[in-house]
């Protein structure tokens, strides 16, 4: 298997490969690639859901440090709980996809909430519908 900075390199294949400082200086051109380890810290972060507000279905995005267990729950505005999805997941980024029929709510806002077991978070998603 290759390594990036071996499969990738900028050239004059197809375009110039140029640039120029304000002035008219021109400056060569390269790229410097720099390892990173894999095992780097990777914060907990949850995701506005895309798009929002959505009709149909929209997707959740999180990232998570370590893979392990979360669970995602989705309440209406009075805090009642109307949806909750519970999986393994990796670490890195991760997405669910809600329908609207997942809901089985009309037009509204909603809460969503990302617990794990060192982490939770909160954000807010409006769904308009068509029915």
């Amino acid at each position: 298997m290759s390594s990036l900075s071996e499969v990738l390199n900028i050239n004059s294949r197809i375009t110039r490969a140029e640039a120029y400082r304000t002035g008219g200086d021109y400056l060569s051109v390269a790229l410097a690639l720099t390892p990173q380890r894999l095992n780097a810290s990777m914060p907990f972060a949850l995701n506005q859901n895309v798009p929002n507000p959505f009709e149909g279905e929209t997707l959740i995005g999180f990232n998570l440090p370590e893979s392990g267990e979360a669970t995602l729950t989705i309440q209406d505005i009075k805090g009642s709980t109307i949806w909750t999805y519970k999986g393994e997941f990796a670490r890195g980024y991760n997405a669910i996809r809600i329908k609207d029929s997942d809901l089985q709510q009309g037009s509204g806002m909603f809460y969503y909430t990302l617990r794990t077991a060192n982490h939770t978070a909160t954000k807010k998603m409006i769904m308009v519908s068509s029915r």
